[in-house]
């Protein structure tokens, strides 16, 4: 239903460059408003996929929401950079951390909120970057408006559970994005190592 959406809003022409545009063009076109953030994070996945695919893992960032904890037995220690989760198992967030650090990521952020990833973002030193962002719609329409200002890659999952504790995601689409473009990586690292 939502690539029939989007395929109609393509074909008429209509900015699908703000959420506000696209709330706007599924207005005039008798189409639920409510469908916006979502669009508007599919097509900012899209166009950013590539981008985020061909950077290596060393220059992804990921940013999990501390909402994701287990509320009442999580033993993650709070610090300037978010959340350490101590990987005790009471959520998703042990087994996404230890997917991307099998995958070779190096800045995994679990964090209280938006602030706190635009300090981190600002204390790092590392040129070019991407970020994947797992929040609830809203917050990931925000950030990535702010991301694509400054024209950093970046791809989005939506929670699905939202609130603000004990929320959810489903850690397979998360894996999915972990491990884009690292297929590729290993296929060049093993022609690479073949042509010696």
């Amino acid at each position: 239903m939502i690539d029939r959406v989007i395929s109609k809003l393509v074909s008429v022409g209509a900015d699908l460059s703000s959420k506000n545009a696209i709330k706007a063009a599924l207005k005039i076109l008798g189409e639920d408003e409510g469908l916006a953030d979502y669009i508007y994070i599919l097509v900012k996945n899209r166009a950013y996929r590539k981008d985020w695919a061909e950077l290596p893992v060393e220059k992804r960032l990921i940013f999990l929401p501390q909402c994701l904890r287990n509320s009442k037995s999580c033993q993650a220690e709070l610090t300037e950079k978010g959340y350490i989760c101590k990987k005790c198992g009471g959520c998703d967030i042990a087994e996404i951390v230890e997917t991307a650090e099998e995958l070779g990521y190096k800045h995994v952020y679990i964090v209280p909120g938006g602030s706190m990833i635009y300090r981190i973002l600002k204390s790092l030193d590392m040129g070019s970057f991407a970020c994947l962002g797992v929040a609830c719609l809203p917050e990931l329409c925000e950030a990535s408006e702010r991301l694509t200002l400054k024209d950093i890659p970046h791809q989005c999952v939506p929670l699905r559970k939202t609130g603000c504790v004990d929320t959810e995601v489903d850690v397979e689409e998360v894996k999915a994005f972990l491990k884009a473009g690292i297929e590729h990586e290993e296929e060049k690292a093993g022609n690479s190592a073949g042509k010696n």
